[in-house]
């Protein structure tokens, strides 16, 4: 299994944050990516749409004899990463443990934001595991719908990505935080703007690193880590508009993407 694949998903191009670290940290290793682009949002769907967008995506890329899934979607990691840990006969990561674990390494003061979708907020999940891990960590959770969106219409840098971050985000200026969680992996294309609302002193965290180091302790401890000193191959999917997403995808991930194929979802 050595030289199979590492699966990830995720709405949209957001998840190619995580893609890339993972092309840093396992340079030998092949890498499959499905964005749902055809379900996107993920974040204003209800937790059983999810878990069933997660189980559809899982399946298709356990089609594709990967070794490896990796949910690189907050909102799906929130309702569907035990579901899938539990059924799935190859190992799963999600990004929640990850982001939470940089987070806390990251505060100081013990007062931090956790920004994500709707869906991700409304779980409830990073709030119990902050807690969990730290009982005395003050959390201001924020949701931020419109994020996505901007994003995978390519408006980040956009003077509405501005005005919107500040709609959201001004009030946290008042709260005395010192680190904010981007708890959706489309956030960090918006972290220039995010950084200018908050103020400079205050520090973004996002899952992306510690999730790539999570994959490679565990296919180490696995005996999975494909040690093949060869040029890796990465494939990528889309569940609709395989183009806009290619176009999108160039920005976001430095290796070439000479295609993208189109994932057609069932009936």
């Amino acid at each position: 299994m050595n030289t199979q694949p590492i699966g990830l998903f995720d709405s949209g191009v957001g998840g190619l944050t995580i893609m890339r670290e993972l092309a840093a940290q396992l340079p030998n290793e092949h890498l499959i990516y499905l964005g749902d682009t055809a379900r996107l949002p993920y974040g204003n769907k209800s937790p059983e749409a999810i878990l069933r967008f997660a189980i559809d995506n899982s399946a298709f890329l356990l089609e594709q004899n990967i070794k490896l899934l990796i949910i690189s979607c907050h909102t799906a990691s929130s309702h569907a990463f035990h579901a899938l840990k539990d059924s799935l006969p190859i190992p799963v990561l999600g990004v929640t443990e990850p982001g939470v674990q940089s987070l806390l390494r990251a505060t100081r003061t013990k007062r931090v934001a956790v920004l994500g979708t709707a869906a991700t907020i409304a779980s409830g999940i990073y709030q119990s595991l902050i807690k969990l891990q730290d009982p005395n960590t003050q959390i201001f959770a924020i949701s931020c719908p419109l994020f996505v969106p901007l994003v995978e219409e390519g408006l980040q840098d956009h003077q509405a990505a501005k005005l919107i971050a500040e709609h959201y985000l001004s009030s946290l200026r008042s709260q005395n935080i010192d680190a904010v969680l981007l708890a959706c992996t489309h956030y960090p294309l918006l972290r220039a703007t995010i950084q200018e609302v908050l103020g400079p002193s205050i520090q973004l965290v996002e899952p992306a690193s510690s999730c790539a180091i999570q994959a490679k302790q565990l296919l180490t401890s696995l005996n999975l880590l494909n040690e093949v000193n060869r040029s890796p191959k990465y494939r990528f999917f889309a569940s609709d508009d395989p183009e806009k997403f290619q176009h999108l995808a160039k920005i976001f991930f430095p290796h070439p993407i000479p295609h993208v194929f189109l994932r057609k979802l069932p009936l």
